[in-house]
This record gives structure tokens, sequence and C-alpha cells, in this order.
């Protein structure tokens, strides 16, 4: 318990730093007494993200024990940004005479090359995947409501489209940099690390590729497999697939790792010849690379475990005695209802081990077996009455019986009476 309790602690850190930052551009923003559309916007999606913040900060209080170390970089990146964009934004300011009151030349800022517009995409981008993990995390807690489901996977399908779009943004930033710089110092080495990374950024294209292939073919199996759950060849398949997935996993980040080699690299053979203000730019914008690449990644991880391990069921039955389950024999989470019309209707919902939900389903079925009984015995009940006030001790339990026809026996009148009245 130590270790993510640890992590956890590493994290909240850079949720305040990220928190702190947020909050100390929103409030400078404010103090300029003009706020074009553009701005406006970036208010409000600094003040959105600002309580997306604090959500995780209160919910690592309560959940200690949950490791999501993977947002260390997306906060730190997250908080960086917003100083270095306060940074930005008070060099324009003195530009334009230092005077807030009076500032109107919002649209001459600019960050990495980016207007306002760009930023406050980033910064969607950054809450977009806090929120994620943030609702991944309650998820594992089991706290997140069915209609809240249903937005979760809206809000994944939605971020990691924009992920996908600020990638290739970063990635026609970085191709134009490198290009200047090796054109420029021309070196060999340069070349070459040129080369190297346009290479390597096409492998990660087709490893992308490959991997959503992978996901609609996983779709498709685990469908086959919920039909067909006691079929040998549906498991194989399905074993099989999830395994390619795996792979294409750990293929993805052993070339992220060496693009971020190669753009050290970079930085290095070029220190020299390169600007130092173009030094900056690419170190930014590496770590923009890197950020927005674990940003994707959370939200596939978060889509993986939303498939893998939530359960949405609606289950309804019309019919009287109907039976409905509702439950888990694993750790998957169970979103669902149960949904019944008719009388004596029984229904069971929650986790339970197998052995339990053998023993309620034969409980159930004695239940029902019973009332057939009991059902019977009703319908007997006037059969009954009619007999005994004929004068016979016949009980329903003994069976059906029937009555025999009387007899005249000779010289016993009372034997002919009481066989009159017998029964077997």
């Amino acid at each position: 318990m130590a270790e993510p309790i640890g992590l956890a602690s590493g994290v909240l850190t850079l949720v305040i730093f990220a928190h702190q930052s947020c909050l100390t551009l929103y409030k400078t923003i404010q103090s300029f007494k003009t706020h074009p559309k553009r701005v406006r916007n970036l208010i409000e999606e600094l003040e959105a993200l600002i309580g997306v913040l604090e959500s995780l900060s209160d919910t690592m209080k309560l959940h200690t024990d949950i490791d999501i170390s993977a947002l260390d970089l997306p906060l730190r990146r997250c908080g960086s940004a917003c100083g270095e964009f306060l940074q930005e934004l008070q060099k324009c300011c003195s530009r334009s005479g230092g005077d807030r009151q009076s500032f109107r030349d919002w649209a001459k800022l600019r960050y990495m090359g980016d207007d306002i517009d760009d930023f406050t995409d980033s910064l969607a981008a950054y809450k977009s995947t806090i929120n994620i993990a943030l609702t991944d995390m309650q998820l594992r807690k089991s706290s997140v409501t069915l209609g809240r489901l249903g937005d979760y996977k809206d809000l994944i399908t939605t971020a990691t489209s924009d992920l996908e779009a600020r990638l290739e943004t970063i990635d026609g930033k970085l191709q134009s940099l490198v290009e200047r710089t090796t054109s420029s110092s021309a070196t060999s080495e340069l070349e070459s690390l040129k080369d190297e990374r346009s290479s390597t950024q096409k492998c990660l294209l087709i490893c992308a590729e490959f991997s959503k292939h992978i996901q609609q073919l996983q779709l498709s199996s685990a469908k086959d497999l919920l039909q067909n759950s006691d079929k040998i060849p549906e498991r194989i398949t399905s074993d099989g697939i999830r395994e390619c997935r795996i792979s294409m996993e750990q293929t993805t980040a052993r070339l992220e790792s060496h693009m971020q080699d190669i753009l050290d690299r970079i930085m290095a053979s070029s220190s020299v010849t390169m600007p130092q203000e173009d030094t900056r730019y690419l170190a930014r914008l590496r770590e923009e690379w890197s950020s927005a690449r674990k940003c994707r990644d959370i939200c596939f991880q978060a889509d993986q475990h939303l498939k893998e391990n939530v359960s949405v069921i609606d289950n309804y039955a019309t019919g009287d005695e109907a039976v409905q389950f509702l439950v888990s024999n694993s750790q998957k989470t169970i979103h669902g209802k149960n949904r019944g019309y008719g009388d004596l209707i029984k229904q069971l919902g929650g986790h339970l081990s197998d052995e339990s939900i053998q023993k309620v389903s034969g409980d159930f079925l004695q239940m029902s077996i019973q009332r057939s009984l009991h059902g019977n015995l009703g319908d007997a009940g006037p059969q009954v009455k009619d007999m005994n006030e004929k004068g016979t001790n016949w009980r329903p339990e003994y069976g059906g019986g029937r009555t025999l026809k009387s007899k005249p026996v000779a010289g016993d009148s009372n034997s002919q009476a009481e066989l009159g009245k017998a029964k077997f």
C-alpha cells in the first residue's frame, strides 16, 4: 500500500502546481479591462480546468490507494504551459506600454507560434485528459451513474480525436523546425537525425493505424465471445487479438522513446549553431509532443478499461414468475437495471460467487415448484369439501382416489354400506 500512496502524493504535488499556475493566469487575465471573444473563451476554459483540477485533488485525498502516475507529465506540462503563456502575456503587455486598462493587442499575443485560440484548445485537451483519468478512477470505485457513463464514452472519443489532431500539429512544427535547423547547420549528423526522426514518425503512424484495426477486431471478437462463451475457437481468437494489442502498445512505447532520444540528440547537436530562442522552442515542442502522446495513451487505456471492466445491461422480462439475474461473478462493474412486468417476478443483482449464484438459482426454482404444488392443492379444495360433506375422511395427500359402487353382500348390510365408501 505504501508505494501507491507515495505515487499519489507525488501526483498531488503536481496537481497543486498545475492548479496554482492556472489560477494565477486566470486572475491575471481577469485584471485586464478588455476581453475580446477569444479571451473570454480562454477565461471559460481556465475556469473549467481549475474546477477539474480541484475535483481531482479532492478525489485523490479520498482514495490514496489508486495509482494515477500516468498524469505526471500532462500535469507538469499543463502547469508549465500556463506559466510560460503568462510570461508571454506580460512581455506583450510591456511592449504595448504596460497599462492593463488600455491593453488591446490580444491578437498579437503568441505562444510557441500559436495564437490564443490554439492555446485555449491545448488547455481543453489537458482538461479532457484529466477529466477522463478522474472518471476512470471513480469507475474503479463504482461511483459513476449510468447517465454519466454515456457522457464519459463521448468524452473519450472527442478527446482522442482532438489529441490526434494536436499531435499532427506538433509533428508539423517539429518537422519544420528540424528542416530549418539541419539546413542551416548542414552537418551529416543532423541530416542523419532528421531522416531518423522522419522514419520513426512514419513507423508511429503505421502502429497507430494497426492499433485502430486491432481495436475494431477486438470489438467484433467480444460480440462473438458473448454469444458463444463456451466455444474454444472464439476464446483462442479473442486471446490472440488481445496479445496483438499488447504487442503493438509495447512497440509504440519503444518508438516513442526512440523519438524522444532523437529530439534530444538534435537539440544537443544543434545547440551551438541554433539560436537560443529556437533551442527553447524545440525543448517546449519536445515536451508538448511527449505530453500529448501521454494524454492520448490515457484516453486509450480508459477506453480499454471501460470495455473490459464495465458492463451496461438493461434486463427486461414479462410474464408471471419470470426470473431475472443482473450479477457479476468477477470484479467487473455492472451498470444496469432489471425491469420485470408480471406477478411473482424474482430478481437478483450484485456481485456474487458462482456458488452463490447457483444456490440462489436453485432457491428460485424451489420457490416456483412449491408455488405450483400449492396451486394444484388449491384446485382440489372444492372436491375435498364435497367429499367431506358426503361423510368421507379422505385427504388430498392420499391421492386422487375413486368411489366404489355398492354391491350387496348376503347377511351383512353393514359391510355393504361401508364398502360403498371405500377408496384406494
